[in-house]
C-alpha cells in the first residue's frame, strides 16, 4: 500500500481548552506507527502551548488539524467551526478508492474526501455518507449511529474502511448500561428498519440524521437515543464542560 504523508487528526478547540486531546494524540500515534512502522511520541506540553497560542488569535470554538509528517515534523492548522442545525440531511457519496476492507486512518491531503462533502452540499445536503456497493462505510467527518426496530444500536463495521470515532468513544460512559453499540455491516436497505440515527464527530458535534438522499429517517423518542442526546447537550459534553 502506498503511504500518503502526513497523518493527521482534527480536534475542537474550546474557550476552556482542547476537547479530548489525549484521545486525539493516542489515535495519531497509533496511525503513525501502523503506517510508518515507527513509534511516535508526541509532547503533550508542547501541543498544549501551541494550542494556547492559537486560541489567543482565533474565534473560539474552532477546529485545529494536527498533522505529523513521516519525519516527525508536526504542524497545526486552525480553521473555523461550521454551524449545523440540530438535524442534518445526508447525501450518499461513493467511498474513494484504495481503502476497502481495512481500518482507515487519516493521512495525506484527503482531497477525495473533501470533494465528497462539497458534492453533498452541491446536491442539497449538509454532509456526505460514504457508501460502497450499497453498504454504509462512514461519514465524511463523522460516525453514523443507527437505532433499529429490533433494539439494536449499530455503527458501520470499521474493517470496511471507517475511521475510529474519538467523540463516540468518549460518549461511552453516557451510554452506560442503557445501550450497547454493535459494529457490523449496514446496508442502505437496512434503513427501512431505522427508528433513529445520529451523526457523531469532532467537527459536526452530535446531530440527528433527518434524511439520507431525501428519504426521511425516523425520530422515535422511544428508540433510546433521545434521552442520551438531551443529557449530552445539557452537560455541555461537546463544549468540554461535563
Amino acid at each position: 500500500m502506498e503511504i500518503s504523508d502526513p497523518v493527521f487528526t482534527t480536534l475542537r478547540l474550546n474557550p476552556n481548552g482542547p476537547l479530548f486531546l489525549d484521545s486525539h494524540v493516542s489515535r495519531l500515534e497509533r496511525a503513525y506507527a501502523v503506517l510508518f512502522d515507527t513509534a511516535l511520541m508526541v509532547d503533550l506540553d508542547d501541543l498544549e502551548k501551541s494550542l494556547s497560542i492559537i486560541s489567543q488569535s482565533r474565534e473560539l470554538p474552532c477546529l485545529v488539524r494536527i498533522q505529523v509528517h513521516q519525519g516527525g515534523e508536526i504542524a497545526m492548522i486552525p480553521r473555523p467551526l461550521e454551524a449545523y442545525e440540530s438535524s442534518i440531511h445526508l447525501i450518499t457519496q461513493p467511498l474513494p478508492g484504495g481503502i476497502r476492507d481495512q481500518i482507515r486512518y487519516k493521512q495525506g491531503d484527503w482531497e477525495a474526501y473533501s470533494n465528497t462533502r462539497r458534492n453533498a452540499i452541491t446536491n442539497g445536503g449538509d454532509a456526505a455518507l460514504l457508501v460502497d456497493q450499497d453498504m454504509i462505510i462512514d461519514g465524511d467527518t463523522f460516525t453514523p449511529l443507527f437505532a433499529f426496530t429490533d433494539g439494536e444500536f449499530v455503527i458501520p463495521d470499521p474493517m470496511m474502511g471507517a475511521v475510529e470515532s474519538i467523540t463516540l468513544r468518549n460518549l461511552e460512559h453516557y451510554f452506560g448500561k442503557r445501550i450497547r453499540i454493535d459494529q457490523r455491516k449496514v446496508a442502505l436497505a437496512d434503513l427501512s428498519m431505522c427508528l433513529d440515527a445520529l451523526a457523531v464527530g469532532t467537527g459536526i458535534g452530535i446531530r440527528r440524521i433527518a434524511s439520507i438522499d431525501g428519504i426521511s429517517l425516523g425520530s422515535d423518542l422511544e428508540a433510546g437515543l433521545e434521552d442520551i442526546l438531551c443529557e449530552i447537550e445539557d452537560v455541555g459534553f461537546i463544549e468540554g464542560l461535563s
